[in-house]
C-alpha cells in the first residue's frame, strides 16, 4: 500500500510524513525453540512440529517450526531491540501518538517457514501517508522484511497504523 506524501496535508497531523522512504536501522533476532513452543500454547496450537524437535524433522523440516503468527512477535522484538539500544523502531519512527493510535490493515505475505535456531534480520520501512474522512484519521503505511542469511526474504508485513484526529 503506497500513498502519496502529503507533508502540508493535513495542519492537524501528528505523523511525521518527512519520514516517506526511510527505513529502520536493522535488527537481528535469534528464534528459541522455547518462545516457539511457549507461543504455540498460547494460541492453542497442538500440531508437535511446533514444540517437538523430532516430530518437526519427521514431518521434513530442519528443527521445529515457527506457527505463522509468529512473525508478530519477531516484530515486536525487532522494535524493542532498536529501542533498546537508542534507535528509533517504526512506531516512533514515523511519530505515532499511542493515545490517538488505532490498528488498521496488518498483512502477512509468507515466502518461507521460521525455524527455532534462525537468526532472521528485521526492517521497515515508511511506505506512505494518507488522510481519510476529510481529515479526521491519518494513516501511515509501513512494509518490514524479516529475511534469513541463506533463504532469502521469509515474511513481509504490510501495515497502516492510523491516528483519530477528531
Amino acid at each position: 500500500m503506497t500513498s502519496t506524501l502529503q507533508v502540508a496535508g493535513n495542519p492537524n497531523g501528528i505523523f511525521d510524513r518527512t519520514t516517506l522512504g526511510a527505513k529502520t536501522d536493522p535488527a537481528d533476532f535469534e528464534i528459541e525453540a522455547g518462545r516457539i513452543a511457549f507461543f504455540a500454547q498460547t494460541i492453542g496450537e497442538t500440531n508437535p512440529i511446533y514444540r517437538d524437535r523430532a516430530a518437526a524433522q519427521a514431518a521434513g523440516h530442519p528443527d521445529i517450526v515457527a506457527p505463522a503468527t509468529f512473525a508478530m512477535v519477531i516484530d515486536l522484538e525487532a522494535g524493542r531491540a532498536l529501542e533498546a539500544r537508542g534507535a528509533k523502531g517504526a512506531i516512533a519512527l514515523v511519530g505515532c501518538d499511542m493515545r490517538r493510535l488505532l490498528h488498521g490493515e496488518e498483512r502477512y505475505d509468507y515466502r518461507g517457514l521460521l525455524y527455532a535456531g534462525d537468526v532472521v534480520r528485521v526492517r521497515t520501512e515508511v511506505t506512505g501517508f494518507e488522510d481519510k474522512k476529510g481529515g479526521a484519521l491519518e494513516f501511515a503505511y509501513t512494509r518490514t522484511e524479516i529475511t534469513h542469511p541463506e533463504r532469502g526474504a521469509l515474511v513481509t508485513i504490510t501495515r497502516s497504523l492510523v491516528h483519530r484526529l477528531g
